[in-house]
């Protein structure tokens, strides 16, 4: 396990970092001492485990250090997160929010397997095997009132699907991160045209677009619209 050492990120709660501006890495304790979900570096700081954030694996690690406004992350946060897929970005919040909870929706079931097995000792985590094209199938799996939704999903309505999952769940003044891949709704149309689109759904459907940020060059044809209910 390497040393390195850590100081605490000054906007994100629970979130990590070493290296100067611009070359930046991210780090989160890590809730399940000794093991890895995708592996990722573990670093000790101060008798600690850290698990190093890969913003080539993590679009929320690409978010995080493109520097938005917006503080969207707590110890107690109720995560719904969309898209779930084997566990890499929702490990990281389960570190950050321990006494949160992260609600996992995968459609996949392979996916859900993966989920399963890579987050069985985190108690802060709920898989659940859904589409969340369709938001009331779940709702007797979620207990408590939702802070945030995350959704990173290859659908050719992603504002739609979130924008439904927000009125169903999300609470006044939550926030909705969305990753968009602009090749997964029109793969002819320019990227522009497509975010600007997804953007009007959210938009008239009366929610707040905060911020717009592009995190193309980690990952290809996406932004993140950071959004909150009024």
């Amino acid at each position: 396990m390497s040393k390195i050492e850590l100081r605490n990120h000054p906007k994100f709660y629970n979130v990590f970092i070493s290296g100067p501006t611009g070359k930046m890495k991210l780090y989160t304790k890590n809730l399940d001492k000794g093991n890895r979900i995708y592996g990722e570096k573990l670093v000790s700081y101060k008798g600690k485990e850290y698990r190093e954030w890969d913003p080539y694996r993590s679009k929320l690690a690409a978010l995080l250090l493109e520097n938005p406004r917006s503080d969207f992350l707590s110890g107690d946060l109720n995560c719904l997160y969309l898209g779930a897929s084997s566990g890499t970005t929702v490990s990281h919040i389960s570190d950050i929010a321990e006494s949160g909870v992260i609600y996992s929706v995968e459609f996949a079931e392979r996916s859900i397997r993966q989920l399963i097995q890579n987050t069985t000792r985190r108690k802060n985590i709920i898989p659940i095997l859904d589409d969340a094209r369709y938001p009331q199938n779940y709702a007797k799996s979620i207990f408590s009132p939702i802070d945030l939704i995350y959704q990173d999903v290859s659908q050719p309505n992603q504002a739609e699907i979130a924008l439904n999952n927000c009125n169903f769940y999300l609470k006044k003044n939550g926030f909705l991160v969305l990753a968009i891949k602009s090749q997964s709704i029109d793969s002819i149309q320019k990227s522009e045209v497509v975010y600007a689109q997804e953007k009007k759904v959210l938009e008239k459907g009366g929610y707040s677009v905060l911020e717009s940020i592009n995190i193309h060059k980690y990952a290809a044809n996406h932004i993140i619209l950071i959004v909150k209910r009024n």
